[in-house]
């Protein structure tokens, strides 16, 4: 695992997204940062993004509602952290995100 600093703003970010699991970008903002634009929210959760430390998913029976969700790597790296420790992390090891049932479509 690599160590590295991503930031105050982006850390509290991606420990929101691991503790409650998924979170829309504007859900994101009013946690984060909402005192500045939604812009740079967006700009942030891009930024974990593209460090492969959250993915988003659009949600089709929500309107395409755009969701983050925490990757394993994103878990892994978070719950090393002092303020996550003792906290019971979502469940890993998987491609699709937690919310991966929602679609409406059930195996059969």
């Amino acid at each position: 695992m690599t160590v590295f600093d991503i930031g105050v703003r982006n850390r509290l970010a991606l420990a929101v997204l691991v503790q409650y699991r998924m979170a829309t970008t504007e859900q994101m903002h009013l946690i984060v940062s909402p005192k500045v634009r939604i812009e740079q929210t967006r700009r942030r959760l891009l930024k974990l993004r593209t460090e492969g430390l959250v993915e988003r998913i659009t949600l089709p029976q929500a309107g395409r509602l755009q969701v983050w969700y925490p990757t394993a790597y994103g878990v892994q790296v978070a719950s090393g952290w002092p303020e996550l420790r003792g906290r019971r992390p979502p469940r890993t090891g998987r491609t699709a995100p937690p919310c991966g049932s929602v679609s409406g479509t059930r195996s059969r």
